[in-house]
């Protein structure tokens, strides 16, 4: 594989990256939570022949950045890359952050004015972690979702990843709201495949099918080779026909 190095995207928030490193040995960590699960079987499908490509799953399912008391992700993520010292971490969480938080003591509602400011202290947190720690962060955008109020909350979410990617060096933003929803901006649950209509979503409108995980799989896969300007050939690519 060739030098990873910065290059221009018309779909990604980011921002001026480190030196560019050596990626024939590259090892890259992904963190996340359900929805994390899903896009690591995806990439993982889709980049498991990849030469000189190290990947190395660190999800934990029911997690997030709100209920730190659960599962402290500053933590764990502390450990993670002293020993895996990855050169390329990807982030996706938020599927359990509409929730309150805890601040100096009090409960905050999910978006309230304390509420978003404490919880963008903790994505700057993690998104510091990984460039102090050598390695590039590539933050996996929400995806839409079926239940409505709930897609508003993944929405605000998503703004704040990207407000924190552009004012955070070497992190990078890659939205995916639009690969899962309609020209009309509305939520889908199928689409054709590879010619072949198939389910996306699950019966709860948020987690994806094994279709449906190929598909993002695929396009994070695609849009890391865009970033990092680096040759990166899905295995089995699954594209939406449009």
């Amino acid at each position: 594989m060739s030098a990873l190095v910065r290059a221009s995207t018309s779909t990604s928030t980011t921002t001026p990256h480190h030196a560019p490193f050596a990626l024939g040995h590259c090892r890259l960590l992904e963190i996340g939570d359900s929805l994390g699960d899903d896009l690591e079987y995806g990439i993982r499908h889709e980049l498991q022949f990849t030469p000189g490509l190290k990947f190395i799953q660190r999800n934990k399912t029911s997690t997030g950045l709100s209920a730190s008391w659960f599962y402290n992700w500053p933590a764990h993520l502390k450990s993670d890359l002293h020993d895996y010292h990855p050169n390329l971490v990807v982030i996706m969480f938020g599927a359990n952050d509409e929730q309150a938080l805890s601040v100096h003591g009090a409960s905050q509602p999910f978006g309230s004015p304390k509420w978003r400011n404490a919880y963008i202290a903790r994505v700057r947190r993690i998104d510091r972690m990984v460039t102090k720690a050598g390695a590039y962060a590539f933050w996996v955008g929400l995806p839409i979702a079926a239940p409505k109020s709930y897609r508003q909350g993944l929405r605000a979410l998503n703004a704040i990843y990207s407000q924190v990617a552009t004012s955070t060096p070497g992190v990078t933003f890659q939205p995916m709201w639009h690969l899962l929803a309609t020209k009309g901006g509305n939520y889908r649950g199928g689409a054709v495949v590879n010619k072949v209509q198939s389910a996306l979503r699950l019966s709860d409108g948020i987690h994806f099918t094994s279709t449906g995980e190929l598909v993002i799989g695929t396009f994070v896969a695609r849009q890391l080779a865009t970033v990092y300007n680096v040759k990166l050939r899905p295995e089995e690519p699954a594209y939406i026909d449009r």
